[in-house]
């Protein structure tokens, strides 16, 4: 037997860049009754995303939460406390994929968003676009916030303020942005060798 080295190239999710001054991460819930609408200002994300290649495809989201703004500057000074988000110790809520897989009505992601310490894993829909110049991802989502501890106290009560808050999510993504691959790793294969002739 001979020995011959194989080499198997593994191709990378390509990764997309986030545009932010066209993106946005928007909430909506109720405070007695009427509805207000803020949205986060800032947000770091990884995208990486292949529609054939699920398994290697993954989001992974980091929100500074102090770019909080509900248009509302008293409310913003309440959601700092820590009844609420409670900056000062807890200072980012992440969003990460563990998993995406195809349904009847589209891909849907299994991620883990973490907020005050809290995590819990979510179904998270979304729909994703492609274009020569990009791609846009769009999706929208209901949590409970007090899954996350958010509105202790007689802020629990659902009636002060809504248990159920809408998230709202708009990407615009450039350009494809290269994916360095790890260099493979030769594996050994045998090879049979001819008989010799008689």
């Amino acid at each position: 037997m001979a020995l011959a080295f194989v080499a198997t190239l593994a191709v990378a999710a390509p990764v997309y860049p986030v545009v932010a001054a066209r993106s946005s991460l928007a909430f909506s819930g109720t405070q007695q009754g009427e509805r207000f609408n803020g949205v986060f200002r800032a947000f770091e994300a990884r995208i990486q995303y292949a529609p054939d290649d699920l398994a290697g495809s993954h989001f992974d989201v980091t929100i500074p939460l102090k770019s909080l703004d509900s248009k509302n500057s008293e409310r913003d000074a309440a959601l700092a406390t820590a009844e609420w988000f409670d900056f000062t110790h807890f200072p980012n809520a992440t969003f990460r994929t563990v998993a995406m897989h195809m349904t009847a009505t589209g891909v849907v992601a299994d991620a883990d968003v973490t907020i005050k310490g809290r995590t819990r894993r979510i179904a998270f829909p979304f729909t994703w676009k492609g274009s020569a110049s990009g791609a846009t991802l769009d999706a929208r989502v209901t949590l409970d916030r007090l899954d996350y501890g958010l509105g202790t106290g007689d802020w629990a009560d659902d009636a002060m303020v809504g248990r159920k808050v809408e998230v709202t999510v708009r990407l615009v993504l450039g350009p494809v942005v290269p994916v360095e691959v790890p260099a493979a790793k030769p594996t050994l294969k045998a090879v049979g060798q001819p008989k010799a002739k008689r």
